[in-house]
């Protein structure tokens, strides 16, 4: 799955668009009609998390403000 920032070729609205295939982006329009330029591409894999217990960690000492 690719994550694509794209930007319209009239409106300069920028969307992104999750596709499955690079060519599947040719297809989208904006919603003005007109195509999209592709302006940046990154790989993306969803991650999707169980339900899990919260760790709740120690508060630090009250620190200083020198460095």
């Amino acid at each position: 799955m690719f994550q694509i920032l794209v930007a319209c070729s009239s409106c300069e609205e920028e969307t992104e668009v999750l596709v499955d295939d690079l060519e599947a982006v040719d297809r989208e329009v904006c919603p003005c009609g007109y195509s999209y330029v592709v302006l940046a591409v990154s790989e993306f894999e969803p991650v999707y998390a169980e339900q899990a217990q919260v760790i709740e960690l120690p508060r630090r000492q009250k620190l200083s403000h020198a460095a």
